[in-house]
């Protein structure tokens, strides 16, 4: 496994050289200086909002865009957290903290993200995520079976003593698409899908102290539209598409993004109108039971011939 990154921001003349994977090293690199950003802001009296505007901030200034909304995921909250509009959440004494970062630079995606433990008590759960994400980063080569993978990151969060969620996976990446066919279980299970050279995936494995099973919550902070056409009624909806089909394409956006640009009851109409017509998806928060914890660790990987490089 290789952690060499490529240095400064893309440049057109640049992304037109001989490696076809310059673009996704780029992301990568940018990915991963917004998480440099973010790393030593995770500290007691920080606002949650401060976090992620500064790591969106970054991302947007050094790629073609977020690939999906910085979350921060906080104690038994696994996903999908992103900061609503004048968040007043704030990170506690003794807080486990993750942070989830993506950017893409036209298309090309990198995914990366890390836990902090603000307990001494957590930090064996944050070296439970981190060793089995670099366990599975190294068997990400051509030929390997992807439910093989799953089983050692079972075993490895285990062996720490802790349960891996099961419904969260890593997940294969393409151009402009955040979550392709191949799945990377934090389990092991049946499948006989194999690795092959030139794909690319997030890998990231979940630790957690309670059972290893998510729910969702209410009041979803997380949207993507989905690739179809469909009759809308009312002007803030056609408002809401304008904005999303042109600004994040088919990639997840916050809701508090939107809201910066409509007023509030326009806003919601066009997102109940949308779900209904099935044109919008929501990407509800995923918690584990109340008391519980949970850590992350993910890194965008590359399948070569000659093995797994590591871009973020």
């Amino acid at each position: 496994m290789s952690d060499d990154r490529p240095e400064g921001p893309v440049s057109d003349d640049e992304s037109t050289g001989d490696d076809p994977w310059y673009k996704w090293k780029q992301a990568g690199t940018v990915a991963h200086e917004a998480i440099e950003i973010a790393r030593p802001m995770v500290r007691p009296g920080v606002k949650v909002i401060d976090i992620v505007e500064a790591v969106e901030g970054y991302i947007r200034e050094h790629a073609s865009g977020t690939a999906f909304p910085c979350n921060v995921a906080i104690n038994n909250i696994a996903a999908h957290y992103t900061s609503p509009l004048n968040d007043e959440t704030v990170i506690a004494e003794g807080d486990l903290v993750t942070v989830d970062v993506g950017a893409h630079i036209d298309g090309c995606i990198s995914d990366t993200a890390f836990t902090v433990a603000l307990s001494p008590e957590h930090e064996d759960l944050v070296k439970a995520s981190e060793e089995a994400t670099r366990i599975a980063v190294q068997m990400m080569r051509p030929g390997a079976k992807l439910n093989s993978i799953g089983a050692l990151i079972e075993d490895t969060i285990k062996d720490f003593g802790f349960n891996p969620v099961r419904q969260l996976t890593g997940h294969q990446l393409k151009e402009y698409e955040l979550h392709s066919e191949k799945q990377v279980p934090c389990v092991s299970g049946k499948s006989e899908v194999r690795v092959e050279a030139g794909e690319v995936y997030a890998v990231e494995t979940f630790a957690s102290t309670g059972s290893g099973n998510v729910s969702d919550l209410p009041n979803p902070l997380i949207y993507q539209l989905l690739p179809v056409r469909v009759p809308v009624r009312f002007r803030g909806t056609r408002q809401f598409l304008s904005i999303a089909r042109k600004e994040y394409r088919e990639f997840p956006f916050a809701e508090r993004w939107m809201a910066q640009r409509m007023k509030h009851a326009a806003l919601k109409m066009a997102i109940r109108e949308l779900e209904r017509n099935g044109a919008l998806i929501a990407h509800h928060i995923l918690a584990e039971e109340k008391g519980e914890f949970v850590s992350q660790a993910e890194h965008t990987v590359i399948v070569t011939e000659e093995g797994p490089l590591q871009t973020t």
